[in-house]
Order: structure tokens, then sequence, then C-alpha cells
């Protein structure tokens, strides 16, 4: 795989600049669909429509659109020279990534009950966004991120990893409640009211804030 990322980057300095500017493109979408999503609902789940193409079973979607998150950056640190694995800080935020990313492609898939078509747009759209987000997280983690030993117990990476954790726990455990909204028997659409914000479905965006902003590369 290093032969193929040759082909692509004529220096590793280049490689640095794309994944410095694929950080801040993603910062910029972010903004673009904030502004966005005031006018436009996202096409999926409730809001499901056949205005964005043909719909995937839902299932078979989130499987399929989130195991090139995990496929990418395992070939990325298995089959390159990844120079910055052996540093324990490092590693700690992989295997964030990885725990993350192994329950929502490999555990969550499985677990769900029924659930509204992915139209094929937003299925698409999600298989693009995981090998962008895949590659410039991982290739910059494994290959270029360099932080001192002791990083691991400075208050800041302490506070990020807690607040990550925090992030990913309230995400698993909004996604079971969710899974469990409708009895036997029971259809129709339903969001228990919750403390922490307007909805559980809030909350589960909330954490999923929480998770991705205590993943941006620096």
């Amino acid at each position: 795989m290093d032969a193929l990322l040759s082909r692509l980057f004529s220096s590793e300095e280049e490689e640095q600049y794309v994944l410095d500017t694929l950080g801040y493109l993603m910062i910029l979408m972010a903004a673009f669909t904030f502004v966005t999503l005031l006018f436009e609902n996202v096409p999926y789940g409730r809001y499901s429509s056949s205005k964005y193409g043909f719909p995937v079973n839902a299932r078979f979607a989130w499987f399929v659109q989130e195991l090139p998150a995990i496929l990418v950056p395992f070939c990325l640190v298995v089959w390159t020279s990844s120079a910055k694995t052996s540093l324990l800080p490092n590693q700690l935020l992989i295997a964030m990534y990885f725990c993350h990313y192994v329950q929502r492609s490999l555990i969550y898939p499985f677990l769900i009950r029924g659930g509204k078509p992915t139209p094929f747009v937003s299925f698409v759209m999600a298989i693009v966004f995981c090998i962008y987000n895949g590659y410039m997280q991982i290739r910059y983690l494994s290959h270029y991120a360099e932080y001192p030993a002791r990083w691991v117990t400075h208050p800041c990476f302490i506070a990020g990893s807690v607040l990550w954790l925090v992030g990913w726990l309230v995400n698993v455990h909004s996604d079971h409640i969710l899974r469990n909204l409708r009895k036997p028997g029971e259809t129709g659409y339903k969001i228990p009211t919750v403390i922490m914000s307007d909805s559980e479905a809030g909350r589960y965006w909330n954490m999923n804030i929480i998770l991705k902003a205590t993943s941006v590369p620096d």
C-alpha cells in the first residue's frame, strides 16, 4: 500500500498538506451541513424519500456504508509503514477510533429492528464520508502525529479521553433505547423525552457530535 500512496503523493510533505486540507474542509462541510439542515430535513429515517434515490435495506446500508471506516484504517495500519503506531498516545487514539467504528459497522447493523430503508444517495454519501474520515484520521495518527509519551498524563489528553468515553457510552446506550421504543406489534414514530436533551434522538446526536469533536486531527 506504500507503493499506492507514493504514486498519489510526491512526498510526505505533500500528503501531510492534503491531510491538513481535508481536516479544514471537514470543518467547512460541517458548517455547510448545519446551515443546510436548517431548511432541509435529513433524507433518511423519518424523512426518508424516493427523491434521493431508490431505497436500500437499512441493515445492509448501515453495514456496508460504515465498513470502509474500518477497512481503510486497517489497511493503513497493517500494510503501510506506520511509523508512529509505536507511540502510546497514538495507539490509544487509534484504539478509540476503532472502538467506535467496530460498534457502528460490525455490531449496530445487526441489532437494528426493521427501520426505514436508506435512500441510495444518502447511502453513497455515507460510504464516501467513511473513506474520507478513515483515511484522514488514521493516516495522520499512524504516520504523522507525534506526541511525547508523557502526553497521556496531560490534563488535556485525560479530559478529552473522558469526554470521548462519555460520548461513546451514551451513544451506545441511546442506540439501545431507540431500538426498544416499540413494543411487539406496535408501529409509528416514537421519541422518548429525557433529561439531558429534548429527546433521546437529540441526545444520540449530541453524543455523536462529542465523538466527532474529540476525533478532529490536530
